[in-house]
């Protein structure tokens, strides 16, 4: 089961006992909901779990029975929650302070009456119009919204209690949105899921642990490379030099050092120093290939007899 789908199982466990809670989870649930006005109440979830926790909830708390239908599609089964009578509609309408007909749906702050409870009405939001990434893959997390000012509400609400969401417009649909880990891990803790937070939070451990073995690893085999294609020009500079002269042609110091790396090209600069006798410092090896080097160019260009 994906990452996100554990995250709404969670928010989904149990249905809050207080009064206050439950009928500002209910208000998350509807105001977020597809159509939420006298002619239609109604949402539709891929999870089945939050379908059947605003059944529950509404049942519980308005004496309302809220139909479920289930659509089976190619991608997965499609829950779709409605009120069809128009009565229950106006009751539920009158319970959350909402006139029939509105032409602007605003969060109604009486719905939530005290902080405890604005995580609830977060949480029934979320459930309804909101979705996660994958955090293997990247970060984000968002609501979208079908009105403009109800967007912003959102966006200033979650402000007052966590750091400010940015907001954006996408096919008609009005976003909330959130794309750095530590945001998303403080928003879905508030909301009660404690669970999926720690997980990210392990899940990013994770992620920085491999990018940094990654990069451990790039960087050794660059200099791997690096250290390859040294030698390799080394040995060809040598062989240049007794192709066209005796090895007595250069110096004893540099003569040793060259049929080191000649007979020896997958050494490292290291495992040539302590092979010379006597031991020979880095920088000390590395002059005198660097020397042999040059004797090679200035033989190319016939500038040595």
């Amino acid at each position: 089961m994906s990452f996100a789908a554990n995250l709404k199982d969670e928010l989904c466990k149990d249905v809050p006992e207080q009064e206050s809670a439950l009928h500002a989870l209910l208000y998350g649930f509807l105001l977020f909901s597809h159509k939420f006005s006298a002619d239609e109440i109604s949402f539709a979830v891929v999870h089945e779990p939050t379908a059947r926790l605003f059944a529950e909830a509404l049942a519980t708390h308005c004496g309302i029975s809220a139909k479920i239908i289930f659509h089976e599609r190619a991608r997965g089964t499609l829950y779709k929650v409605s009120i069809e009578k128009a009565s229950e509609r106006r009751k539920i309408l009158d319970a959350f302070y909402h006139a029939p007909k509105e032409p602007s749906l605003r969060i109604n702050r009486a719905n939530i009456e005290n902080e405890e409870d604005v995580p609830y009405f977060l949480r029934g939001a979320y459930l309804v119009c909101g979705s996660l990434t994958d955090p293997h893959k990247e970060y984000h997390l968002e609501f979208g919204v079908s009105y403009m000012n109800l967007s912003r509400d959102l966006s200033t609400l979650i402000g007052e209690v966590l750091p400010q969401p940015k907001n954006t417009l996408r096919r008609g649909s009005y976003i909330v949105y959130y794309k750095e880990s530590e945001n998303i891990e403080d928003l879905i803790t508030y909301i009660g899921a404690m669970m999926s937070s720690l997980e990210m939070m392990n899940i990013k451990i994770e992620k920085d642990i491999k990018n940094r073995v990654n990069r451990r690893m790039n960087c050794d085999n660059a200099n791997m490379d690096k250290t390859l294609n040294a030698s390799l020009q080394q040995v060809e500079d040598i062989k240049y030099i007794f192709e066209n002269k005796d090895e007595s042609f250069l110096p004893e110091e540099l003569l040793q050092v060259a049929r080191l790396r000649l007979e020896n090209p997958e050494m490292s600069l290291r495992e040539l120093c302590e092979s010379v006798n006597p031991p020979l410092s880095r920088s000390g090896v590395n002059h005198r290939l660097k020397k042999i080097g040059e004797i090679a160019n200035a033989l190319r260009n016939g500038k040595t007899e």
